[in-house]
């Protein structure tokens, strides 16, 4: 069956009508969408293909000269009234709002009060002094301006309420998530910041300002056509079984979380996404591109959401992530995509996350250009059972993850119990936390029932493994390369509940200053036996837990960084084989 783009909005009503199963609708040009489409158990047994693009953004090509700041600009009017707009899209290119400054952040100067400063590090605030030259009063629609801060994991977006110019005071019209304090490293030191939406500055290229007051949209760029988003959400199917999506754009969406929330206390998770699946068994998403979003891809929810595929999608220019795998859903398959370019409205957005969710296979990606964490899974802080179990986290190419941004991240981050779970030959390649944190493997808080094997991780910033606290881990064959402070195996708390078992392993420094392992590396629980360990200046001492089966021995790596010296293989440990990660 075929459908035209522009009678899209009958599909609900021609699924309902039709009894014919399985049915195929191709889809061909392009759906401006002017509400989300809506499915239920009528998409069982149905596959929407294309080509189409289903666009969530109104079309605006009647653009006319004119001036803007005493400026040239090109200018057209929105034909609605968006409670937000952070994007335009004109063509293949994410227009943004001008920013300020132009590279790298401001810092607040101080708390307003002693209580501010001495508040805990979750409360949240919504009042600061700000330094000179960073922020002004005079500036054109201030309501319209918002500062942005990162602050420890997450970032708080907060509009300007009101500023008292002689005491540099500053009022926002909502809280941040935590407290506009750096992050727990920092001893106090106020947060950092950029500010987005100065209409002064909106000469910059490649951005645009949209004047509240008057309904147009400026800009210096010559352009001729262009896409403003004004849906949040493109696609809902709720209760559908064997529903198939299949080469399928879905483009420009717009994300306001409304007028008291500034964002998320980790990972952008409630952050909406354009496709969402709800209680949907065996459904499959394969061969669609999800690119110009302003939130998340695709959404896999409910309680009885089952046996989901996501396989060789293309996922890139997004507000938010890729995929999120909810709570309590079982059996997703994430594989062979193409995830680049995330985060760029919710920085603190995964390439790809699940909650307490299990059985789940997560291989063959390529994930890069984040913000804050590659694959993230477990989401319970302690040692509770949930449905989190049996994942396996396999053959990713994961690189340019935080890339100074945010703290407290990883290449691959998993919390909680997760039994016959396994991160297994992922490469993970440079890691860069703002602040503190920037790991390779990051187990974090009751991480327990993990098997860590064949992966290699390469240059990040504070260590290529960290547990934070667990139980009846092994972490076995593995290539850890370059952790440029603190070690290059780190642990934070002595709390386990079962060992750490660590052998067989390649551990190397590329700095005599940073050692083996932390101060945290305690004997206690821990087992290393039979890793092979280098540095420029070799301790004489093996590290803390290591038997006398552990050996100082060069790796020899090679222009991919990996081990070439045979007196490893005659110690047991494996070559590892990176030829077959990434998209098949």
């Amino acid at each position: 069956m075929d459908l035209p783009a522009a009678e899209i909005a009958r599909l609900p009503e021609l699924l309902k009508s039709t009894k014919e199963r399985p049915l195929t609708v191709r889809l061909s040009g392009t759906a401006y969408l002017t509400e989300p489409l809506v499915l239920g158990e009528e998409a069982s047994r149905v596959t929407l293909t294309g080509p189409v693009i289903i666009s969530g953004g109104v079309l605006l090509d009647k653009w006319t000269d004119g001036t803007y700041n005493g400026r040239d600009a090109k200018t057209t009017k929105l034909p609605f009234a968006p409670a937000t707009l952070r994007q335009l899209f004109v063509g293949d290119v994410r227009f943004g709002r001008p920013e300020f400054p132009g590279t790298g952040f401001f810092r607040f100067a101080d708390y307003v009060s002693d209580e501010d400063r001495k508040a805990a590090w979750n409360t949240a605030q919504d009042q600061m002094i700000y330094a000179e030259d960073t922020l002004n009063p005079e500036w054109r629609n201030i309501e319209d301006v918002e500062v942005v801060v990162h602050h420890y994991w997450v970032t708080s977006r907060m509009k300007i309420k009101s500023m008292d110019p002689a005491r540099r005071y500053i009022k926002f019209d909502r809280k941040s998530i935590w407290k506009l304090n750096d992050d727990y490293d920092s001893a106090g030191r106020a947060a950092v910041f950029t500010v987005e939406n100065v209409a002064e500055l909106f000469w910059q290229p490649q951005t645009f300002y949209y004047d509240r007051p008057s309904g147009a949209i400026y800009t210096t760029d010559k352009v001729k056509s262009a896409v403003a988003p004004r849906l949040s959400e493109l696609l809902r199917v709720s209760g559908a079984q064997d529903f198939k999506l299949d080469g399928l754009t879905f483009s420009h969406t717009e994300v306001d979380l409304g007028p008291d929330k500034s964002g998320d206390i980790q990972a952008g998770f409630s952050v909406p996404a354009a496709v969402t699946l709800t209680n949907c068994i065996s459904p499959q998403v394969t061969k669609c591109r999800f690119t110009q979003l302003g939130g998340w891809g695709l959404d896999i929810a409910g309680a009885d959401a089952r046996s989901s595929l996501i396989s060789k999608n293309e996922f890139r220019d997004l507000g938010a992530g890729s995929v999120k795998l909810e709570n309590n859903t079982m059996g997703s398959t994430v594989a062979d995509n193409v995830i680049e370019s995330g985060g760029r409205i919710f920085a603190s957005a995964c390439g790809i996350w699940g909650g307490q969710t299990g059985e789940n296979r997560i291989e063959h990606n390529r994930i890069r250009d984040f913000y804050y964490t590659g694959i993230s899974l477990g989401w319970d802080w302690g040692f509770a059972d949930t449905p989190a179990r049996k994942n396996l986290i396999a053959y990713n190419d994961i690189s340019d993850i935080g890339q100074g941004m945010l703290s407290d991240m990883g290449g691959i981050y998993v919390l909680g119990k997760q039994p016959f779970s396994i991160i297994l030959n992922n490469r993970i390649r440079n890691v860069d936390a703002r602040g503190y944190g920037g790991w390779g493997i990051y187990l974090d808080e009751g991480s327990t029932g993990w098997t860590v094997q064949d992966n290699q991780v390469v240059n990040t910033k504070t260590g290529g493994f960290h547990i934070h606290y667990g139980g009846d881990n092994l972490i076995r064959n593995n290539v850890f390369v370059g952790s440029r402070t603190d070690a290059q195996l780190i642990r934070t708390r002595d709390n386990q509940q079962g060992p750490i078992r660590f052998e067989k392993n390649v551990v190397v420094s590329l700095d005599p200053a940073v050692p083996i392992v932390g101060p945290n590396w305690l004997k206690r629980d821990v087992v290393m036996t039979e890793n092979a360990f280098w540095s420029p200046a070799p301790a004489r001492d093996l590290p803390f837990g290591a038997d006398a089966t552990n050996q100082w021995v060069d790796a020899k790596l090679n222009g991919q960084d990996l081990p070439t010296n045979a007196q490893l293989w005659k110690m047991g440990i494996k070559p590892l084989r990176m030829d077959r990660i990434g998209p098949r």
